[in-house]
């Protein structure tokens, strides 16, 4: 969609008789920069809600009159892109990648991020992290060189449960961007434990079974035993990919493990104390990536 003379193109501002194409001409770009002026509108609407000044009816006639369908069912999806201008451009590229999976989706800019509430037909095919991936795929093509990094928030059934969906794929986001690979999608409905929100009993929790070893970190910076724990327990206690994801020799890993035991008083291999440090472990990962 081109917004401005095309290259190589003068225009006479001050000619007395513009030619009929060209009069039709900018009459298209000017009614394509309104429509699209109007989506992006609607978008930031949607996403902040009903208000006093916006009704939900306003919401879902306006979502007509722009080719949304009220009734079918919306994700929001949040796209950060290094190394990238996130201008028009960009926001065009996403809708038609959006398209060629068939997904229709308002965008607009946010938080140095673009968000993009998509809706499709087929709900069903709609929460697979697949058709994100591919979305990602399509993305990577068109922007080469970047770290792109995309997150997905939950089914919103109505347009009251955008602003839910869209805090779900700003979580995700975050997630996706502190991990080792940033590159890539992370989607809220399978977070599991990582999308759980912080509260009283979730803290006391993480300090009934990982206490001793967050008091040793913070009183030892150099020290990374939680994060440690974390990356063992995911990889089931092998021992290679535990130090291949940590990035530290065999040794140091078996030295931090005689430390974490030490201080932690559990029997690592015993299946219920593992369950329960992996729980703790996940929610302190999730509470880290929120910050």
């Amino acid at each position: 969609m081109v917004f401005g003379p095309e290259a190589g193109e003068v225009v006479h501002l001050c000619s007395r008789s513009p030619s009929p194409e060209r009069d039709d001409s900018a009459e298209r770009r000017l009614a394509a920069a309104t429509w699209a002026r109007l989506r992006r509108e609607l978008a930031d609407d949607l996403l902040d809600g009903a208000t006093d000044a916006v009704s939900p009816e306003d919401l879902a006639s306006r979502g007509r009159a722009l080719g949304q369908d009220p009734n079918r069912p919306y994700r929001a999806v949040v796209l950060r892109w290094t190394d990238t201008v996130l201008d028009d451009s960009f926001r065009d590229a996403v809708e038609a990648a959006a398209r060629a999976l068939l997904i229709t989706c308002l965008t607009t800019r946010r938080d140095h991020a673009v968000v993009a509430l998509a809706q499709r037909l087929d709900t069903e095919a709609f929460a697979y992290t697949a058709v994100w991936q591919t979305m990602h795929d399509l993305m990577t093509k068109a922007f080469p060189g970047g770290v792109g990094s995309m997150g997905i928030g939950g089914l919103a059934p109505t347009d009251r449960a955008i602003p839910r969906s869209y805090r779900q794929a700003r979580q995700a986001l975050r997630i996706r961007t502190k991990s080792l690979e940033a590159d890539g999608v992370t989607n809220h409905d399978q977070l599991g434990v990582y999308g759980l929100v912080t509260n009283s009993e979730a803290d006391d929790f993480v300090q009934e079974w990982l206490g001793p070893l967050l008091d040793y970190d913070q009183q030892h910076t150099t020290t990374e035993l939680t994060e440690t724990l974390a990356a063992y327990l995911t990889h089931t206690g092998v021992y290679s990919q535990t130090s291949n994801a940590l990035n530290i020799h065999r040794s140091t890993l078996r030295y931090r493990l005689h430390s974490i035991r030490e201080l932690l008083q559990h029997d690592l291999g015993e299946p219920e104390i593992r369950f329960n440090l992996q729980i703790a472990t996940r929610i302190w990962q999730g509470s880290q990536h929120n910050r």
